[in-house]
């Protein structure tokens, strides 16, 4: 058991490895509405905004600030199955609604899904969005095609699909 439990605990970090990286340029165009995410602030924001920024995966999806989006593969309809402990590590983009001035971004892709707790999570073409808390700055991506809480974590393109490029 004292074995698993430190193999989980190795596994967590790696997330938080000393690994380069290259943080994604903030988007040009929206106003920062989003907060850094935290796992105690899940106060939606009103309004979200949706954006683009290069990165070292090619183009992403990230918030009006320019933090890196996620999403969950084993969410394959935009019900968030992330809660408890994978929100603590994964929070979700809580918004009540959103928008983009990107003109790579489709808006009728953007959409409110509810979660168990009455709030309301960002969906971009059908998947829920999270932010990993461990990404503490504009641009990093620092938890990018790994496996944790049963599937996997990826960034996303401008069409809402993961990249899978580690």
């Amino acid at each position: 058991m004292r074995m698993a439990l430190a193999m989980v605990g190795v596994f967590l970090t790696s997330c938080g490895s000393p690994a380069p990286s290259s943080p994604a340029t903030p988007p040009q165009t929206g106003t920062a509405i989003a907060t850094r995410p935290t796992a105690a602030s899940s106060a939606p924001s009103a309004m979200a905004q949706l954006a683009t920024a290069e990165s070292r995966y090619g183009r992403i999806l990230v918030d009006g600030s320019g933090r890196t989006v996620y999403l969950f593969d084993i969410e394959r309809d935009p019900t968030p199955r992330c809660y408890d402990a994978c929100a603590v590590s994964w929070p979700p983009l809580l918004a009540t609604t959103a928008s983009t001035t990107d003109p790579l971004l489709n808006q009728t892709s953007i959409a409110v899904s509810p979660r168990n707790n009455d709030s309301q999570q960002l969906t971009y073409n059908g998947h829920p969005l999270y932010y990993y808390v461990g990404d503490r700055n504009v641009g990093d991506i620092k938890c990018q095609a790994v496996i944790e809480f049963g599937g996997g974590w990826y960034v996303v393109d401008s069409r809402g699909n993961k990249i899978t490029t580690r």
